[in-house]
């Protein structure tokens, strides 16, 4: 496919439509749901917005839970070199990356990986689609073939470029689309990776929006109605309060009226059990929606480890997908990784070798782990049991620490049968004196 002026300007007018259209996952995500400018103001009262965004909440939830831990990387052949060099090129970014790249891709429904070299290292940068637009390929693949990334040169500068990513070049364009600058990259095709928030590249904020919106709404005029006095009225009965009488009595707090009058308050009762079920119905479903649960609802004291697991299976599960798809990110990172060491070193590395483990960030019974760990260690490799313990991040590295202790504790201990192979004295080597008789 070639770059020409006509797919350059039809790829840039696709990322504006994205642009208006993905502004509201933004919007919601930072707390400006449709209340803040649609909600039913009226005059002279009280018409406060209460905005509980259960979609920040949620993703939050979601990326702690399913990222918390640092991704492992494990060799199928046992290689603990190219674990280390992994570790060695990505430890000091990989994990803030994975989780902000994942978050973007969960408020979006989908994000983008940018990767790039600089320094003399491997770098990953994260874009979405109010940023960037990516072209794929018709096939099963979905490789991506052009991208367009819009950015502005500092904070302070009002031109905006674009870079377009094609096949083994990236080019610099104005906001005009007049091409100000090309040169090659290292890679054999645009660097970038489409990492899917699930199969359908669906947002959350699609499945929850109208019930958070409700709840949003009924909680407002809730508050409105006791914050003003709306479920209250003044009602004067055999008297006449006149404005200039009514404003001084909101002053000074009293009122002076004949013999015959009755003043009292006409109050809008409100049914508290209805507002609290239509709430509670709300923030049911958005739970069950997003297969979330609420951890601040109160259990029985003596439920078990076991049952408070398999209330979250939902959302584990949810995870899983969330990971899997991350998962492939990784793979193509690797890919492009290993490309770039052989290029620098003549060493090559097979990015389909490497398993990728993740770990939930639950908290986790360590006794328990610990007996099965020692019930286990006759039947699977230590490696792999070091892979259960979520303290331990990197299990290779881990192993060899492990052997290297074992080694140096060890080092000075005597092999008492070797010595009396060469026939010196058990004793005279402890120090103790020798009888010669």
């Amino acid at each position: 496919m070639k770059l020409t002026d006509e797919l350059l300007k039809e790829c840039v007018d696709r990322l504006k439509v994205n642009q208006k259209k993905f502004k509201k996952y933004k919007d919601y995500y930072d707390g400006q749901h449709d209340i803040v400018n649609d909600y039913a103001y009226q005059e002279s009262r009280s018409n406060m917005t209460v905005v509980v965004n259960y979609f920040k909440k949620f993703i939050n939830d979601e990326i702690a839970y399913a990222l918390g831990n640092p991704v492992n990387y494990i060799s199928y052949e046992g290689d603990t070199e190219v674990a280390e060099l992994i570790d060695q090129h990505f430890s000091h970014w990989a994990k803030v990356h994975d989780q902000h790249l994942m978050k973007q891709a969960n408020i979006y429904g989908e994000s983008y990986e940018l990767q790039y070299i600089a320094d003399n290292e491997f770098k990953a940068t994260v874009l979405n689609p109010l940023n960037c637009f990516v072209m794929e390929s018709g096939g099963a693949d979905r490789n991506v073939v052009l991208a367009v990334h819009e950015y502005k040169e500092h904070l302070f500068s009002g031109e905006v470029r674009y870079d377009v990513y094609h096949e083994n070049k990236v080019y610099t364009y104005s906001e005009k689309l007049e091409q100000l600058n090309v040169q090659g990259i290292n890679f054999e095709a645009p660097p970038l990776r489409v990492c899917a928030a699930n199969p359908e590249r669906q947002s959350m904020l699609d499945d929850i929006k109208s019930e958070n919106d409700a709840y949003n709404v009924v909680l407002s005029d809730l508050v409105n109605e006791v914050s003003d006095f709306r479920q209250a009225f003044l009602k004067i009965v055999g008297a006449k309060l006149e404005p200039d009488e009514a404003n001084k009595m909101k002053k000074s707090g009293i009122i002076q009226t004949g013999g015959n009058a009755d003043i009292s308050y006409l109050i809008k009762e409100i049914n508290d059990t209805f507002v609290q079920n239509l709430l509670g119905t709300l923030e049911e479903k958005i739970y069950k929606l997003a297969s979330h649960i609420d951890t601040n609802e109160k259990l029985q004291s003596n439920v078990s480890g076991s049952a408070l697991r398999s209330r979250m299976i939902a959302l584990e599960n949810k995870c899983i997908l969330m990971q899997s798809m991350l998962e492939q990110t990784i793979k193509a990172r690797l890919k492009n990784f290993f490309r770039y060491i052989y290029f620098l070193t003549g060493k090559e590395y097979d990015y389909r070798k490497i398993k990728l483990k993740f770990t939930m960030n639950i908290p986790n019974d360590i006794l328990l782990l610990a007996d099965t760990i020692s019930k286990l260690r006759d039947t699977v490799s230590q490696r792999t049991l070091l892979t259960l313990l979520p303290f331990v991040e990197n299990a290779e590295l881990e192993l060899e620490q492990f052997y290297a202790e074992r080694k140096k504790a060890m080092e000075g201990m005597l092999d008492l049968d070797a010595l009396e192979r060469i026939g010196l004295n058990e004793k005279a080597v402890a120090g103790d004196t020798v009888d010669d008789g």
